[in-house]
């Protein structure tokens, strides 16, 4: 059976509410001896007594839970930024569930009624695809907060870079040592992150004076075999790029195997350019030439701002995190630089 706060209170020689105050750091207004505190911790460790989070989450109006939903678990960008908010979650002694919703809209929808159902007292949302679907009024009920990563807002605070801002960049970059066939490797339509990035795209090739061709635009999925794919179609063409920059990092790393497969070389034959800077990045070879985003201190401002909503304070509504090319071999612009 388990142990409850009764079986403590006998073993102690003390009332269930001085337990209780024990538990839960409450003696301030109500203070206990030392001698009382140490019969009721001895007990405590004696009987292997744990307190009933939902029992005491409902008596305190708090949780103690924070809610991360990414698209992607696999994808090493958002452990990072997880991390990120774990670390300033555990520092003021929340936990935190982590929710991969595979992008899809079902899943999602499953996830954020659990996590509301456990009253968590935030809910981070990370990634730019529409598949999650929450409003103020829905949260209203449930007292929890809401902050997003990588996306849009017109309701919650948000903490994002500048997508556009890099993508051009990067495709800058390109042109700038000389290339004007420059093709993008994509994602989901749907993802106003990447719509961002060939936005930039496209308006460094305006700006180089450089027409955009829509055959050098190919949807790579976000995951290494769709960029593999999308580095096989893009080097069939009767005209191939002799440059590609990928929206994501894990893309650009099929994209680098594909043209391999193919018996031309990075960067001799093709140029390639990625984004995110994962851990893998520097370790491929030749080293993938990114656009380097801090995960972790998206996460980690994100969580800040959560904390701010939940303590009652005046939250910024938003943050941009700064990006910058980190250039390596596989653009053919020599050893690593900044």
């Amino acid at each position: 059976m388990a142990i409850t706060i009764h079986d403590v209170a006998r073993v102690a020689g003390v009332s269930p509410s001085t337990v209780s105050r024990v538990v839960n750091s409450s003696t301030v207004a109500y203070p206990i001896r030392p001698g009382t505190r140490d019969r009721v911790l001895e007990a405590i460790d004696t009987l292997g007594y744990r307190p009933n989070d939902l029992a005491r989450g409902l008596l305190l109006k708090k949780s103690g839970l924070i809610g991360i939903l990414v698209p992607d678990i696999s994808n090493p960008y958002y452990p990072e930024v997880s991390r990120g908010i774990e670390d300033v979650a555990n520092g003021r002694g929340y936990k935190v569930m982590f929710c991969s919703t595979d992008r899809d809209r079902d899943k999602a929808t499953s996830y954020i009624d659990a996590l509301l159902l456990k009253r968590v007292d935030g809910i981070v949302l990370v990634g730019g695809g529409d598949e999650v679907e929450l409003s103020k009024e829905t949260v209203a009920g449930y007292d929890t907060q809401v902050v997003c990563i990588g996306r849009p807002s017109a309701t919650f605070p948000t903490v994002r870079v500048d997508n556009v801002g890099a993508g051009r960049m990067a495709t800058e970059h390109l042109l700038g040592l000389g290339h004007r066939r420059v093709a993008f490797v994509s994602a989901l339509s749907e993802s106003t992150t990447v719509n961002e990035r060939q936005r930039g795209y496209r308006e460094a090739l305006e700006a180089g004076g450089t027409a955009f061709e829509p055959d050098l635009v190919v949807d790579g999925g976000f995951t290494e075999a769709g960029g593999y794919a999308a580095g096989k179609a893009l080097m069939s063409l009767s005209e191939p790029p002799t440059a590609i920059f990928a929206a994501n990092d894990r893309m650009a790393v099929g994209a680098m195997a594909a043209i391999k497969d193919l018996g031309l070389r990075v960067p001799t034959d093709v140029a390639l350019v990625g984004f995110d800077d994962v851990p893998v990045a520097s370790y491929l070879r030749p080293a993938l030439t990114t656009v380097s985003v801090s995960s972790r201190e998206l996460g980690a401002q994100a969580m800040k701002i959560l904390l701010d909503q939940m303590d009652g304070q005046s939250a910024r509504r938003r943050v941009r995190v700064d990006t910058r090319l980190v250039i390596r071999q596989s653009c053919g612009a020599g050893t690593e630089s900044t």
